[in-house]
C-alpha cells in the first residue's frame, strides 16, 4: 500500500504552525495583520490543493497573494472611480 497523504487543510494547519516562532517574534499589533495572512490562504483551499505543488507553503502564499491582489484591484477601482475588472462579482 502506498503512503497517505494528508489533506491539503491539515498540510495547511501544519504550516501554519509552524510559523508560530515567526508570529510570536512579531510586535503584537502586526500579529493580527500575519493571522489574517493565513486567514487568507484558507480561502483558496480547494485551489491551493488542485495545484499539486512540492511545498505546501507554494500553495498557501499563492491564495494569499491572489486574495489581497483582489483586495488591490478593488481598492483602486474604488478610489479612481473605474470599475474593477477582477472579481467584482467574487465575494472574498
Amino acid at each position: 500500500m502506498g503512503r497517505t497523504i494528508p489533506s491539503f487543510r491539515i498540510a495547511e494547519a501544519q504550516e501554519a504552525a509552524e510559523w508560530k516562532s515567526f508570529r510570536k517574534a512579531l510586535r503584537p499589533r502586526d500579529r493580527a495583520a500575519f493571522d489574517e495572512i493565513l486567514s487568507s490562504a484558507r480561502l483558496y483551499t480547494s485551489a491551493s490543493s488542485a495545484a499539486v505543488r512540492a511545498s505546501k507553503f507554494e500553495g498557501m502564499a499563492m491564495a494569499a497573494i491572489f486574495h489581497h491582489y483582489k483586495l488591490l484591484m478593488r481598492a483602486v477601482g474604488a478610489t479612481s472611480g473605474m470599475e474593477p475588472k477582477v472579481g467584482e462579482d467574487d465575494s472574498l
